[in-house]
C-alpha cells in the first residue's frame, strides 16, 4: 500500500489503474487481444487485485464502457460554451469531435463496438452505459446547437451521422496509413459538415 493512503482510497486507486489500463490495451492491441492477463502486465499489478475487482472479462469491459470518456471533459465543455454564434459553435464542435477521433479513447470505444456485435454477453454488459452516454451527448448537442431552432430529432440525426462519419475515417486511417490522404478527408468532412450546417441555417432564417 502506498503510504498515506487510506485502504479505501488505495482499492479505488488500483480500480482505475485496471480500467485505464484496460483503455489503452484496447487502443493498442484490440479486443481479442486484450486480455485480463495481459491488461494485470501492463498494470503491474498482480492477479488477486484484478479478481478483487472484476469477475470476468466482460465485468471489466463493462467497467471501461461507463469510465469511457465518449465526449469532452467538463473543462472542454466550458471552453465550448464560451463559443458564440451557430456557425462559431459548429465549428467548434466538429474541430473538436476531429481532434479526438484518433484518440486512444476513441479506438477503445470502437473497439468494443464491434466486438460486442458478436458477443451476447459482452454487448449486454456495455451496451447500457453507452446508451447513457449518448443520451447525454444528445441532451447536450441538442441545448449547445439550439439557436438553429432545429427539431431535437434532426439535430441528434446530424450528430449520430456525424459521429458515425468519424468513426469511419478512424478506422480508414488504421487501415490505409495514408497521413496526407486521411488530412484531406478530414478537411472534407469539416467541409462538408460545417456547409450543410451554415445553408440550412440561413434557409430556415
Amino acid at each position: 500500500m502506498e503510504p498515506g493512503l487510506s485502504k479505501s482510497e488505495q482499492t479505488r486507486r488500483t480500480r482505475a489503474l485496471i480500467i485505464e489500463t484496460g483503455i489503452r490495451c484496447l487502443a493498442a492491441y484490440g479486443f481479442t487481444q486484450t486480455s485480463m492477463h495481459l491488461i494485470s502486465k501492463e498494470a503491474g499489478i498482480s492477479r488477486g487485485p484484478m479478481n478483487y475487482h472484476f469477475a470476468d472479462k466482460n465485468d471489466l469491459m463493462g467497467a471501461i464502457a461507463e469510465a469511457l470518456p465518449l465526449g469532452a471533459g467538463q473543462d472542454v465543455l466550458a471552453k465550448l460554451r464560451a463559443v458564440t454564434g451557430v456557425e462559431a459553435r459548429l465549428a467548434a464542435i466538429i474541430d473538436l469531435a476531429i481532434e479526438q477521433h484518433l484518440g486512444m479513447h476513441h479506438f477503445a470505444a470502437i473497439e468494443l463496438l464491434v466486438a460486442a456485435r458478436q458477443d451476447p454477453a459482452l454487448a449486454q454488459a456495455i451496451r447500457p452505459h453507452f446508451e447513457v452516454a449518448e443520451n447525454q451527448l444528445d441532451f447536450w448537442f441538442c441545448d449547445y446547437m439550439a439557436e438553429l431552432n432545429w427539431a431535437n430529432e434532426t439535430l441528434i440525426s446530424f450528430r449520430t451521422v456525424m459521429v458515425a462519419a468519424l468513426r469511419g475515417l478512424a478506422l480508414d486511417h488504421v487501415l490505409q496509413a495514408d497521413s496526407d490522404a486521411h488530412k484531406a478527408a478530414l478537411l472534407m468532412f469539416r467541409r462538408i459538415f460545417l456547409g450543410h450546417i451554415i445553408q440550412a441555417s440561413s434557409q430556415h432564417d
